[in-house]
């Protein structure tokens, strides 16, 4: 049996005999000392040491549990992908410092997801719980971090991107500009828009040595 269930069992079995206890105890102050109210007192000290063993159980596990978590974050942290490692940096660029990074985690069912990780480390939040703009650019620091990877040990290869900061703000699309602008120095990137007012925002914080403009006129 897992930590958790069995942690899960000994709350359930603890919370049924405090219960049981608290009946018993309101039973015998309604008596004097009769047999009866010997035998349930005798009954009401044998829960009680059995609660105190399951109350020294139930800590055992929580101390257990606690220090196996620690232990899975610190292997999970040492043996962290080299693509996550490189996603984590841009996803805190991109979202200006509201997260420091990402990580692999696992969902309800067990199954391996991807969570935004906040300053500090100690919250996380899920794709299901990122604003529409947030999770596209998780997406794209995963684009950009595989790239990155790929150009390690391979010939360079065009990235072309299509209006993909629509529904950035102004912040966060300078910062996808400016991680765009740094990946074209080891690889050529394409970036289509029909929004001037994302091309005046590469005028005004892209290098103009790495800015070459095209425009298109139906």
């Amino acid at each position: 049996m897992s930590f958790s269930k069995r942690l899960d069992r000994l709350i359930a079995e603890r919370s049924a005999q405090d219960k049981t206890i608290g009946r018993e105890e309101n039973e015998l102050s309604k008596m004097d000392g009769s047999a009866q109210a010997a035998d349930i007192a005798e009954q009401t000290q044998m829960l009680l040491g059995r609660l105190e063993n399951d109350v020294e159980q139930y800590a055992r596990l929580r101390i257990a549990s606690a220090v196996l978590s620690q232990a899975i974050e610190r292997y999970r942290e040492k043996n962290q992908d080299p693509i996550l490692k490189r996603a984590n940096t841009f996803f805190a660029q991109l979202t200006q410092g509201s997260f420091e990074g990402i990580r692999a985690d696992y969902d309800n069912q067990g199954l391996p997801v991807l969570v935004g990780v906040r300053p500090g480390g100690k919250e996380v939040v899920g794709v299901e719980g990122m604003s529409e703009g947030t999770a596209d650019q998780l997406y794209l620091v995963l684009r950009l971090a595989g790239l990155e990877e790929y150009l390690e040990q391979n010939e360079p290869i065009p990235f072309i991107v299509d209006d993909i900061l629509i529904k950035f703000d102004d912040d966060r699309s300078v910062a996808a500009l400016k991680a765009l602008a740094q990946l074209s120095t080891r690889t050529q990137v394409i970036f289509f828009t029909h929004h001037r007012h994302m091309v005046e925002l590469a005028e005004e914080n892209i290098d103009p040595s790495v800015l070459i403009k095209h425009s298109l006129n139906a």
